[in-house]
Parts: structure tokens; sequence; C-alpha cells
């Protein structure tokens, strides 16, 4: 079964998808207005920027093909075969 790519989703289906994403881990964009310039945040910026991310984002990660001869990328590098002492062992 092929997976529904977000770029073939309307707006409509689209923004049916988010929110219900959204009320499944309990946020509920039904407190903010349909559209106010004025505020922080309403409805329609949210979804539109949503709506965009789900259209980009996902096709580049599934894109991307890691060079298998760089070097893993670590948060926190712990020490390295190299970086060890001859006897293989951090004393």
């Amino acid at each position: 079964m092929e997976p529904i790519r977000t770029q073939e989703l309307t707006d409509e289906e689209l923004d049916a998808y988010i929110l219900a994403r959204l009320r499944s881990v309990g946020v509920d964009l039904g407190v903010l207005p349909e559209s106010d310039p004025a505020a922080p945040a309403d409805r329609t910026r949210i979804l539109s920027g949503a709506r965009r991310f789900l259209r980009s984002t996902p096709p580049t990660i599934l894109a991307f093909e890691p060079d298998v001869q760089g070097v893993t990328p670590a948060m926190y590098p712990a020490a390295t075969a190299v970086d060890l002492p001859e006897g293989g062992r951090d004393e």
C-alpha cells in the first residue's frame, strides 16, 4: 500500500489531518481567532504554516541519503577507539 503524499491532498483534507493530529495530543485551535493579523497567532496562519511544512519537509527527509563514509553525528561524543590509550580502555 502506497503512503498518501501530503502534496496530493487538498488544503481542506490537509487541514482536517492537521486538526485531528493536534486534537489527538490535546491541542485545540478553536480557542484562537480564525484570522486576526493583530493576534500573536490565529488558525489561518497556524494551518497555513503546518500545510507548508507537511508539503515540503517530509519529501526532503525521504530524499535524504546519508553518507555511509562520513562520520556519524553525535550530540555528546564519547571517547572513541582513536582517543583511547593503547590497552583499549578508558582509564
